[in-house]
């Protein structure tokens, strides 16, 4: 028997067991580990033991609520026989629980007490997490009896290696589509990340009986080879109608370096806008521009110009690359004639990400491969139908891959949430209570703002907005509030933790001010409402800001309009052009003197871990949810707000980098020199250390992460300070590792003494088999106030030579020896 947590992805349906439990992961991780014989069980779930406080029900408005949270977990059995010996084993105890059961089969009954009901899968697992149900629910909700439009549902079949059985699985949901009234779109399998799904179009009689009687209902949900139902509704931004706003120019002279290194998979661009112009290489390969209007093209047109140019109230010098614009987004129509782009609509949107990234790097339809030079795409569009949960989403193991397959960094968005937010009414009259309410309030549903895939990716880049831009400070209105501090998190934007609590989003960037259109009084002087909340809704201030400024559309002939927005797209736009310009300082190389950066197989990981290196919380622990456990306030914060400056150095700051590939069971272990200068100073200092690695994945029911790669916990006496920031178990659970130590404690250590960093790598969810050596890299950096020491960059790079001539010495001895 094998077993695993989470859920499955690719193995036989018939031999899966679903264990719902009766209470928490934590209480039947206790009962398991007692009992000898069923270790395996309690190291299936020794990841999942959170504290309960950080899980929790939440009803509509309410709120936290004292319900149980519901957990199952998955046991994938060796053959139908031992499900039917273990689901007989559970009846009788359920009959009698103090029944006798066979010798060696007793110690089951410690796993029967905690469980509800031990089943196959069945309809409820195949909707438990996808949110078709409360979809299907507000469908029939909302649209009228006589509406018959068909309702489209995304299919994922448990994924078979053998092609004759695949076959035989589509055609058999084909044919209960055919039964039923309904039709197949299309279909995708994508064999390197176990994906088998289908586009279907199901007829309104088949929703409302799922919602009436259950999803045992229909044929469909009962159906042996499916393993989840979705919703299916493309992604769709809006934008406002054009109108006065700002303008801006630009400089003429357009790239010197013809080939992309910047892939943007989103909207069409206004490609003729004055920032854009010769700036840009759209391959619309899907021939979306024909009907796209103009006046639509607001989300690639906002994205391109961020990250050519920077927020437009502080441009910078544009990118000396042309960026590569796959358009994967078209116009839509929409009744109130406001423009809305939204993802192709009959295709599945993890088909369409592979084929246009296969297309970037290894060619399509008989053509090479479109642009082989990126390194770093940005995907800053997110699926509200599918916002985080338990499991990594298709789309997230769609980038693991890629980015693993492909040696490129995907910088992603984590999402933004624009529904009003309820404030209780009492609080609505008064600046400072309505921003603490609404914080609470927003904080407090954490769980309900989840990450919106693809930004679950392990491998992926994933960026969260802080309340911040380059615009003036709005003047005092009585029509609009301004209820987030300075530099904090977003509102609007999504929170963590990722997959396996792992850390997500990545890092915080800035994405613009959001304002709120400040609730009206009744003639008693308090707020309209209903009940005893009123709802806080975005301030419209595309006109005057504050929002970064970017480039947009117009159709009245202007070519240098602009306009105010903001979003945690705007952020990942904005990380991608830091990204850019890293790029550029590892491709240039370092100064006279200094050793050779790591390859450039290397550059993308290192600046993925050069751009995570740069954060920190700040006073975001302090100031914000500063009674909440570090655990809940990484998810809210991740590794903290970027600060560009840092990742270029100081001279009170050294930064060193490597880059290597590692094995299983393997240790590598680096030295970093200490200065002098620091030695016996009871005085500030920080060192940081990042790790980032493609982490492989695995395609079954056990952990997603078939292998970790990671370093020891730092020496907090030898560095003179604690850790700080981030939860240091949710560090390891990704493929992004960042440690803080602060401090000023006195360090006492001898000449030429070392900061040693070991770096191990083991098998994690696949726990046979060759998984191949493991490309990593690592940025360590010793900081010190400005008065300490202004030497600590050279002391450094002094250490380095010498131990690299002490190790180079040792080598020439054991040659003479031998």
């Amino acid at each position: 028997m094998t077993s695993g947590v989470g859920t499955p992805t690719a193995m036989d349906p018939s031999l899966v067991v679903v264990l719902d439990l009766a209470g928490s992961v934590r209480d039947f991780h206790k009962a398991v580990t007692k009992v000898e014989g069923l270790e395996f069980l309690a190291e299936m779930v020794a990841d999942d033991t959170e504290p309960d406080d950080d899980f929790y029900m939440t009803e509509g408005k309410k709120g936290r609520t004292n319900k149980t949270v519901p957990h199952s977990l998955y046991l994938v059995m060796s053959n139908a026989t031992a499900i039917d010996q273990m689901l007989s084993l559970f009846k009788r105890w359920q009959e009698d629980p103090t029944t006798t059961f066979e010798r060696g089969l007793g110690r089951f009954k410690a796993v029967f007490a905690q469980l509800v009901d031990l089943r196959r899968w069945g309809p409820e697992d195949r909707v438990r997490e996808t949110g078709l149900l409360d979809h299907w629910r507000e469908t029939i909700a909302m649209i009228s009896q006589s509406d018959s439009s068909p309702v489209r549902v995304e299919i994922e079949l448990w994924y078979h290696h053998d092609r004759g059985r695949r076959v035989d699985a589509e055609r058999t949901i084909t044919q209960i589509l055919d039964d039923c009234g309904g039709r197949l779109v299309s279909r995708a399998r994508i064999e390197e990340i176990g994906y088998h799904a289908l586009l279907a179009a199901l007829p309104r009689k088949q929703v409302e009986d799922v919602v009436s009687q259950g999803p045992q209902a229909i044929r469909l949900l009962t159906a042996e080879n499916v393993m989840f139902v979705s919703p299916f509704r493309p992604m769709s931004i809006s934008s406002p109608l054009p109108s006065e706003t700002g303008s801006a120019s630009f400089p003429a002279e357009g790239p010197s370096d013809l080939k992309p290194r910047i892939a943007l998979l989103d909207g069409l661009p206004f490609q003729n806008h004055d920032a854009l112009a010769g700036r840009l290489i759209v391959d619309d390969a899907d021939d979306v521009t024909g009907g796209y209007q103009i006046a639509a093209r607001s989300h690639g047109t906002a994205m391109a110009s961020l990250i050519i140019h920077g927020d437009l109230s502080d441009p910078g010098e544009p990118l000396d690359r042309p960026v590569y614009v796959r358009p994967i987004m078209r116009a839509q129509d929409t009744a109130s004639g406001q423009p809305t782009e939204s993802v192709l609509p009959d295709t599945l949107f993890v088909d369409l990400l592979h084929r246009a990234v296969r297309r970037l790097f290894i060619g399509e339809s008989g053509r090479q491969a479109w642009a082989p030079s990126v390194r770093l795409i940005n995907l800053s569009i997110g699926d509200r139908a599918r916002p985080l949960v338990r499991r990594m989403s298709p789309a997230g193991r769609l980038l693991d891959w890629l980015a693993l397959e492909f040696n490129v960094l995907f910088i992603v968005s984590a999402g933004n949430y624009d529904t009003p937010i309820p404030l209780p009414r009492d609080a609505a009259t008064d600046t400072i209570r309505a921003r603490s309410a609404a914080e609470q309030a927003v904080h407090g549903t954490g769980i309900l703002r989840s990450i919106l895939p693809p930004g679950d990716s392990m491998n992926a880049l994933t960026v969260g907005a802080v309340h911040a831009d380059a615009a003036p400070a709005p003047p005092e209105s009585a029509t609009a509030w301004d209820l987030t501090a300075p530099g904090a998190p977003a509102l609007y934007s999504a929170t963590g933790p990722g997959v396996s609590r792992s850390v997500k989003p990545d890092l915080y960037h800035v994405g613009g001010r959001l304002l709120f259109a400040r609730p009206l009084p009744v003639s008693d002087g308090t707020p309209s409402s209903s009940g005893g909340t009123v709802d806080l809704e975005v301030a419209r201030t595309g006109r005057t800001g504050p929002g970064v400024q970017v480039a947009a559309p117009s159709d009245g002939g202007r070519t240098n309009r602009t306009t105010f927005d903001c979003g945690t797209s705007h952020a990942a736009a904005l990380v991608t052009r830091e990204a850019s310009s890293l790029f550029d300082i590892l491709e240039a190389g370092p100064g006279e003197g200094v050793r050779a950066f790591p390859d450039a197989l290397f550059h993308p990981l290192l600046v993925r871990a050069l751009l995570a290196h740069s954060c920190s919380w700040g006073d975001w622990g302090k100031e914000l949810a500063p009674q909440s456990s570090r655990g809940a306030r990484t998810a809210l914060f991740g590794y903290g707000r970027l600060d560009p400056d840092v990742a270029r150095g100081a001279v009170n700051r050294a930064v060193v980098v490597a880059g290597n590939e590692i094995g299983i069971d393997e240790r590598h272990t680096y030295e970093l020199p200490l200065p002098l200068s620091i030695r016996s100073k009871a005085e500030w200092r920080r060192f940081v250390i990042t790790l980032a690695y493609w982490a492989p994945t695995t395609h079954g029911l056990q952990t997603y992460r078939a292998a970790k790669v990671y370093f020891d916990t730092p020496d907090t006496k030898l560095a003179g300070g604690d850790r700080v920031d981030a939860d240091h178990h949710a560090v390891r659970r990704g493929s992004l590792q960042h440690e803080v130590i602060d401090g000023g404690r006195s360090m006492n250590f001898d000449d030429g003494a070392t900061f040693p960093i070991h770096v191990d790598c083991m098998r994690d969810g696949q726990k046979s088999g060759d998984i191949g050596r493991i490309r990593y890299a690592l940025v360590v950096s010793i900081e010190t106030a400005a008065t300490t020491s202004s030497t600590i960059h050279d002391e450094v790079h002094a250490g380095l030579i010498r131990l690299r001539n002490q190790y180079a010495a040792q080598q020439r001895s054991r040659v003479r020896l031998v």
